[in-house]
């Protein structure tokens, strides 16, 4: 008997629409486009891959707690003259560098290639995510338009946590809605457990995972999901619990809590913010992110022609779709989890007022507003071609200003740092070589300079020059770092320290362009 040969998958009617015919070799090419999106992204990422490191202080102090946990000294910062725990950041980032800091030693690089992993497998989810509500071929610009932001690929190669929550939240939320289609148990939907584990896991990458707990466990009771919802909301808290324990018992001087609701994070003592100043706050953020953040991030023009108009569509957009999603009552974790992580964002302190704090949220922004503009051309057939027309156009334009932005980036990574940081590089270069492994440094960005100079470093406390020198004695200040980075606060309480104090103070190394000075911290007369 002659065995039959494989069946080949039915090709797509001569008749069929040109955009059900791209459909139809999407669904063909499967798992395969999921791997050509990743290497899209790696690609990509590779291409404006910076080795340097961050200007931000936050991926050093990343590096410095995984160094911490290297030396087996848990969670701390060691790069202080007298080192105490962290409670800043969860463990979760430093936990998955810790191998390559002990693997090799000092080489951020290394980590850098690490967050482009994450970056590249973040794309194919986003994919996933957006297939069954948008469809394939909307899913696909969905993803290809993530993939080329110029947000997300400034932080495709920076030792920074967003992009490591932005894969595990996303893998959460997919994980999450694909569970909704098994029964109601526990035990045997691995869907849903992956999913807690995902969003729990977000949650130790980044504090900021907290709104996507409460969105999960929200939607959960929204879908009449009671026993999953309870199940994850126990579990969540069950989760949380020892790490709450632990900062609780430390003291969490540093948390992200007590910075939410501190009026001026770098000048504790004035005090919790009110009611009136809340809302001051949120007034003030909306309007930097409404008319300056959220334009650069979805149209990246080097003029910022355009800008209100952008966002005043983008806003539009994303509003209906949460309309849609509601109304229909389909879809509706996205919506629910972008207008809480909006929440936070509009609260944060306005000193922080910055488009990283929406990288992590720029994939469910674009899918919202795909979303809205699919829905308005399906209700209206008789404007769907010159509306499709109209949407290529406008999404044409964005991918050829996102190429151009990129291209910006790759060349800003073959350079050197911007002069000021170039000099601070050089001081920790020069205290490297010059001083001795126990010696103390005062300077601006300390984490940054522990880094590069593996030395003790500490801040200056933002007081009156008598305090300032007090300080340095307190922790035996050997070298004060004089840097030009752009800070108010060392012309403003570093600078008058030392012209008060002239004769505490020699010239050990100095270069100019912009003049950037070590000093060596001189013993009382």
């Amino acid at each position: 008997m002659k065995s039959r040969p494989p069946k080949k998958a039915p090709a797509p009617p001569a008749t069929l629409p040109l955009l059900q015919r791209l459909d139809h070799q999407l669904e063909v090419l499967s798992w395969r486009l999921l791997l050509g999106l990743g290497l899209l992204a790696f690609l990509l990422a590779a291409w404006t891959f910076d080795p340097k490191l961050a200007l931000s202080g936050d991926n050093t102090e990343f590096m410095t707690l995984a160094r911490s946990l290297v030396q087996g000294q848990g969670l701390s910062y060691i790069s202080l003259p007298d080192p105490k725990p962290a409670t800043k950041y969860p463990f979760g980032f430093p936990l998955m560098l810790a191998p390559l800091e002990w693997l090799a030693p000092g080489n951020w690089a290394a980590m850098n290639w690490l967050v482009v992993l994450f970056f590249a497998a973040s794309i194919p989810v986003i994919y996933l995510l957006a297939r069954e509500p948008l469809g394939r071929l909307p899913a696909l610009l969905v993803a290809l338009w993530c993939a080329t932001l110029p947000l997300l690929l400034d932080f495709s190669h920076q030792v920074m946590s967003e992009v490591p929550y932005l894969f595990f939240s996303l893998l959460s939320l997919w994980l999450i809605e694909r569970s909704l289609k098994e029964e109601e148990g526990i035990m045997g939907n691995y869907w849903f457990i992956g999913g807690f584990a995902a969003m729990m896991w977000s949650y130790y990458v980044r504090s900021a995972g907290i709104v996507l707990v409460g969105a999960i466990f929200l939607y959960l009771l929204l879908q009449r999901r009671f026993r999953q919802s309870l199940v994850l909301g126990g579990g969540a808290v069950l989760v949380a619990l020892p790490w709450s324990l632990r900062n609780s018992a430390i003291g969490e001087e540093m948390s992200y809590f007590r910075q939410l609701i501190s009026v001026n994070p770098y000048f504790p003592e004035q005090g919790t913010v009110d009611l009136a100043g809340l809302l001051e706050r949120v007034q003030f953020n909306a309007q930097a992110y409404l008319s300056r953040i959220l334009p650069q991030i979805f149209w990246p023009t080097e003029t910022g022609n355009g800008a209100p108009l952008v966002s005043a569509i983008l806003v539009g957009l994303v509003f209906y779709a949460t309309i849609v999603c509601i109304r229909r009552r389909q879809h509706r974790l996205l919506p629910l989890y972008a207008g809480l992580y909006i929440a936070l964002v509009l609260m944060w302190p306005s000193q922080w007022t910055d488009a990283r704090f929406l990288a992590p949220l720029t994939p469910v922004l674009i899918f919202l507003a795909v979303l809205a503009a699919a829905d308005l051309l399906e209700k209206r057939p008789h404007l769907r071609l010159p509306g499709m027309v109209v949407a290529g156009a406008f999404l044409a334009g964005v991918l050829v200003l996102n190429l151009g932005a990129l291209n910006r980036l790759a060349q800003a990574g073959k350079g050197d740092y911007p002069p000021a940081w170039r000099n601070y590089y050089a001081a920790g270069q020069w205290l490297k070589a010059n001083t001795p492994a126990d010696a103390v440094i005062c300077c601006r960005k300390d984490y940054w300079l522990y880094i590069v100079a593996d030395r003790p470093c500490m801040v200056y406390p933002f007081k009156e020059p008598a305090e300032i020198l007090a300080s340095m004695e307190q922790h035996g200040v050997d070298y004060v770092v004089v840097d030009q980075l752009g800070f108010s606060s060392t012309p403003r309480f570093l600078v008058p320290a030392i012209q008060q104090y002239p004769e505490r103070f020699e010239i050990a190394w100095q270069q100019p362009g912009p003049d950037t000075f070590v000093l060596r911290v001189l013993p009382p007369k």
